[in-house]
């Protein structure tokens, strides 16, 4: 596993292996023929088990170190290949050492740093006719005390993951804010987003890939089913996602990122509102985590940017979906929790809950080919097993309110 074979074709990077988002984006890549090398902390054994990893270098994530010295790293890690940035720091840090990865050999289509930004400061995002933007992404507190009786109410604020909050109004704003600073590690910045009337099956992604003279080449798009709860409402990750072709939510988010030149992956998450209008809730500047949903679907998005950055390939626009799979998380890692254990409703029972395991395999069974159950694959079954058992572990720590011991 340490030592990369030798006259292979160009392997895929992927980083944080351990995680089961990336890990499921890797075996899309190995189902499609792609080798796949990347970086992990720690090695589990689902790595050392996977027939889709050629290579993985044990690298400790850009979380828990200086962005100089996850470059360092990096660079002595002797990996060199097409660099799949899959989580919004990696690509901030794609945007800084854009020379060094390309000293290194790395080939890619990214955001620069002046795009990404765009991307956590909503207000400088262009005016697209398709699209409405909304007031959010990275706000310095200190402008908030400023104009916190002019901010659009009522606003979600996600200060951590599982604990998203609704502020209604100015003076709980002011009450959440006066809370935020007394901590002793407080942050000078908060990421809010617009709150947009409507459920669950308003909330839709469209997820589009750019080429490096900053025209579409492909586009998928898919419509929520399920999202893991928050102490005020069902707003969080998505653990069940239906493909579904919507037309004018993809011309919207192609108008929007062409306005902004962009290159490689994104995905634009909107909210349909009561009439009708599609509002931008957030702009990932990668790879959805439910990726893998377009793959099953027949989106062909990880071969194009492999083609394109391997093989300099020129491509068309084409949005290749079928919409007719669905994506239900069934095994995870680190930070996220699978469908079948998190309450997605009110009153959602345990009984529920088994319901939707069953019905979800039993559909699997009958046509493994339009489903994703992320990071499972029965042709790669010792290493979905290790990931089975580590996901029951988490789940009963979570039960027993112990599970910070995964985090």
């Amino acid at each position: 596993m340490e030592v990369a074979k030798v006259n292979q074709p160009i392997p895929l990077i992927i980083h944080d292996l351990q995680d089961s988002q990336m890990f499921s984006l890797a075996q899309a890549a190995g189902r499609a023929g792609i080798r796949v090398e990347g970086t992990c902390h720690p090695f589990e054994p689902w790595l050392k088990a996977s027939q889709y990893i050629d290579r993985a270098v044990e690298l400790t994530c850009l979380e828990y170190v200086t962005s100089s010295a996850y470059a360092l790293n990096l660079r002595n890690s002797g990996l060199s290949g097409v660099w799949l940035p899959c989580s919004d720091d990696l690509v901030e840090f794609t945007a800084r050492y854009r020379p060094l990865l390309e000293h290194m050999g790395m080939r890619f289509l990214s955001p620069n740093e002046e795009q990404y930004e765009m991307t956590q400061q909503y207000h400088l995002l262009p005016e697209v006719k398709g699209l409405e933007k909304t007031f959010g992404g990275d706000v310095q507190v200190s402008s908030l005390y400023e104009n916190i009786d002019d901010l659009p109410y009522p606003l979600i604020i996600k200060a951590q993951r599982w604990k998203y909050h609704i502020i209604d109004n100015a003076a709980d704003f002011l009450t959440f804010l006066d809370h935020h600073q007394g901590k002793e590690h407080q942050e000078d910045s908060l990421c809010l987003q617009s709150w947009i009337e409507g459920g669950i099956e308003r909330m839709a992604s469209a997820i589009l890939l750019f080429d490096a003279n900053g025209h579409v080449v492909r586009g998928f798009t898919g419509r929520r089913q399920r999202v893991a709860p928050t102490p005020d409402g069902t707003f969080g990750e998505s653990t069940a996602v239906k493909a579904e072709w919507i037309p004018e939510l993809y011309d919207g988010a192609v108008e929007l990122l062409t306005a902004m030149k962009w290159q490689g992956f994104a995905e634009v998450e909107c909210k349909q509102a009561p009439d009708g209008k599609w509002y931008v809730m957030e702009i990932n500047p990668r790879l959805s985590g439910w990726a893998c949903l377009a793959e099953v679907d027949g989106a062909g998005m990880l071969q194009a940017y492999y083609d394109m950055c391997a093989h300099g390939a020129v491509l068309e626009e084409a949005c290749l979906q079928r919409s007719d799979s669905r994506y239900v998380r069934m095994i995870t890692t680190c930070y996220h929790d699978p469908d079948w254990a998190v309450s997605t409703e009110e009153n959602d029972t345990i009984w529920n809950r088994i319901k939707r395991i069953v019905y979800t395999l039993r559909e699997y069974r009958k046509d493994p080919t339009r489903f994703s159950l992320g990071a499972w694959d029965g042709q790669d079954l010792r290493a979905s097993l290790y990931l089975l058992r580590r996901t029951i572990r988490r789940v009963w720590a979570i039960y027993r309110g112990k599970s910070e011991i995964f985090d």
